[in-house]
This record gives C-alpha cells, sequence and structure tokens, in this order.
C-alpha cells in the first residue's frame, strides 16, 4: 500500500521524487525505492514523509482512506 499512496500524494502535493527527498534528508534514490516497493519506509522515515506530505501515517499504511 505505501508505495502507490506515497506516489499519489507526493504528485498530488506537487513534489518531485528529488524535492521530497531533500525536504526529509534523503536522496531520490531511496523515494524511488519506496515508490517502487523494493525498500519499507523506517517508523521514523514513515512520520517525516507524513508530516512533509501534510497526511497521516495510518493513510499512508493503508490502514484508512483519510488523508
Amino acid at each position: 500500500m505505501i508505495p502507490e499512496r506515497l506516489k499519489a500524494v507526493r504528485e498530488h502535493v506537487g513534489l518531485s521524487q528529488a524535492e521530497l527527498a531533500r525536504k526529509i534528508y534523503t536522496t531520490q534514490q531511496i523515494i524511488s525505492y519506496y515508490e517502487a516497493g523494493d525498500r519499507q519506509p523506517s517508523v521514523e522515515m514513515l512520520r517525516a514523509l507524513a508530516d512533509v506530505l501534510g497526511c497521516s501515517t495510518d493513510y499512508l499504511l493503508g490502514r484508512t482512506d483519510e488523508r
């Protein structure tokens, strides 16, 4: 669920992978891995993603459909 939701929300807020990566102090390649489902974000990274993207961690995890 994380790969699809992460990409959809990132695109919705108008950020590129590189822009999102800069905001959470990681690399574009890591964001690409998350969106491809090749890696899973840590709890801390999941929180950072949710904060920057303006959604909840539960939304990114697929536990709710409300951002």
